[in-house]
């Protein structure tokens, strides 16, 4: 039987970033490189994103999970770009959708002042404006909720798909959805319980870092603390969607040859 996730080994899962030899020292690069990220956009967190991805290869290899040297620059730098190339292509969709529908909005609500003033002597188009500013409105919230619709749909299977490139340590195989899409039904459960520990996390360290902002005593540290978290769910969500990824392959495995769809 596949090793699943378990009350235990998801203790173990949450603690290893602070175990290992020379954690400090490596964590502390980590975080300091992710707070870089909102100081300077991107270029820092390429190299966190390729960092994450050793973390999901030892996930998938059954490697005890530690925390590696920062010795490659290189490899991380490439690896970091082909993570976030993925992670661009399969949100680029709901990422479209909401800027045009965004520049439509803000763009008529630019113009429609203007057309105001040269249409006072008229009132047809004065009539219309209402009209005009209730369409971009609807256009607005329609493209937010098509965007957050496009957004789900390529954030749910870019785990299984970032996990499948890493393997095969091949760009490509992100977009060869015969090869994790089986990965990704056989085990339903198991992504969906990836997703719900990922987001609790997340949830739970925004909620400190916003308790720790309304305090007058240290709110100063707010900014500081959003390193170490950044860098900490990025750790434990390569290792827990490769632990997931090697499970689904288990899963698979035992399942035997899947028939082919029928044709049409």
């Amino acid at each position: 039987m596949p090793e699943t996730v378990t009350i235990p080994s998801l203790k173990a899962l949450l603690k290893f970033p602070f175990q290992g030899p020379n954690w400090q020292n490596r964590f502390i690069i980590g975080s300091v490189l992710t707070f870089g990220g909102f100081i300077i956009p991107i270029i820092p967190l390429i190299f966190v994103a390729g960092y994450s991805l050793q973390i999901m290869r030892q996930a998938i290899q059954g490697q005890e999970l530690e925390l590696p040297d920062w010795n490659d620059w290189g490899r991380l730098a490439v690896d970091g770009l082909r993570m976030l190339g993925v992670g661009f292509i399969f949100l680029l969709p709901g990422l479209v959708v909401m800027v045009v529908g965004m520049g439509l909005y803000f763009a008529g609500s630019f113009t429609l002042p203007i057309m105001t003033v040269f249409g006072q002597d008229n009132s047809a188009p004065s009539a219309i404006f209402p009209v005009l500013l209730l369409l971009l409105m609807a256009i607005f919230f329609l493209s937010l909720l098509v965007g957050f619709v496009l957004f789900a749909l390529g954030a749910i299977p870019l785990p299984a798909a970032t996990a499948n490139f890493v393997a095969k340590d091949h760009f490509g195989a992100a977009f060869h959805v015969r090869e994790w899409w089986p990965l990704l039904r056989v085990n339903k459960l198991g992504y969906l319980i990836a997703f719900v520990v990922v987001l609790g996390l997340y949830m739970a360290l925004s909620f400190i870092i916003m308790i720790v902002y309304y305090t007058i005593i240290l709110c100063f540290l707010a900014p500081f603390l959003a390193g170490p978290i950044g860098f900490y769910l990025a750790l434990i969500s390569a290792a827990l969607f490769g632990h997931t990824y090697r499970e689904s392959q288990d899963l698979l495995a035992q399942a035997g040859p899947q028939p082919e769809p029928a044709a049409a």
